[in-house]
């Protein structure tokens, strides 16, 4: 009888484990920002300058070209590494891609994004196209014919980009990754009252947002995104990219650190392209 009774409340338990196991796990809540609808108009204004939003839009297509490389070498711990960030230059003027480039270095080789910039309607906002240099490699792979439609709204508090590269994969031929993205720029996520609260003056930007990687056209990853960025208000400017992979094969999360100057004249700044296999509840430093 207590064999019999042991074996019953055995798999009793083992039905309660599985039961919570497949209990469905509900999407995440809303970010504090937006409980009470879109972000406050305070939010709304960031001037960002013409060099900043170049800047931005380059280091976002250099993560778009690391993500389609990871999914080419079929393995985020095949691209894992740390990639010098070099000659990242932005001074925002428009239809001069010499003017808004970055290289990244690897093993092997190199590849350089340029930025071609259309004049800004001050009613609309602000498109520009980033392309790639030549064919180039990272992580030892080859990217090749990388484009990108960049938009930012009237404010600057958007961003949205639609792209796509070529990488070589691991069975030699070169296939075709698309890439979307879309994420908004804001001071801070709290209510400021600009004529009391000093930290409304502090020249820190962040960013969240979401991205898309196809492959040959049908979606194949899910990237969380979000950055911080500071101005050289005196003491030198730094900018943090982050995206976390939430769908696919497995954990693998891109970053872009870079310090220097950002400033209404010019953004250059030089550091990492990184690629590791955290998880995204590992704390990127922010």
């Amino acid at each position: 009888m207590n064999i019999k009774l042991n074996v019953l409340t055995a798999a009793i338990l083992a039905g309660f484990s599985t039961a919570a196991l497949s209990a469905p796990v509900p999407p995440p809540a809303v970010p504090p920002m937006y409980l009470n609808g879109p972000a406050s108009l305070q939010f709304q204004d960031l001037s960002l300058s013409d060099a900043e939003r170049a800047g931005y839009a380059l280091l976002e297509s250099v993560m778009q070209v690391a993500e389609a490389t990871i999914l080419a070498k079929a393995s985020c711990s095949a691209a894992a590494g740390t990639y010098p960030i070099v000659g990242l230059f932005a001074n925002g003027d428009a239809y001069d891609p010499a003017g808004n480039t970055v290289t990244v270095l690897s093993n092997a080789g190199s590849f350089t994004l340029e930025a071609d910039l259309d004049p800004i309607d001050s009613f609309r906002g602000q498109t520009m196209t980033i392309n790639q240099d030549g064919t180039g490699k990272l992580a030892g792979t080859g990217v090749k014919e990388y484009t990108n439609e960049i938009s930012f709204n009237a404010a600057g508090t958007m961003m949205t980009g639609w792209g796509s590269v070529k990488a070589k994969g691991v069975n030699g031929v070169y296939d075709l990754f698309q890439v979307k993205v879309i994420k908004d720029f804001y001071r801070d996520n709290v209510q400021l009252d600009t004529a009391q609260d000093l930290r409304a003056q502090v020249p820190v930007i962040y960013d969240w947002g979401l991205q898309s990687v196809s492959k040959l056209g049908y979606p194949v990853n899910k990237y969380w995104q979000r950055s911080k960025s500071l101005r050289d208000d005196g003491i030198a400017g730094s900018t943090h990219f982050v995206k976390d992979r939430l769908v696919g094969s497995s954990a693998c999360r891109i970053q872009v650190k870079t310090t220097g100057s950002n400033n209404a004249d010019f953004f250059q700044q030089s550091g990492s392209l990184i690629i590791s296999t955290d998880l995204p509840s590992v704390n990127p430093g922010f």
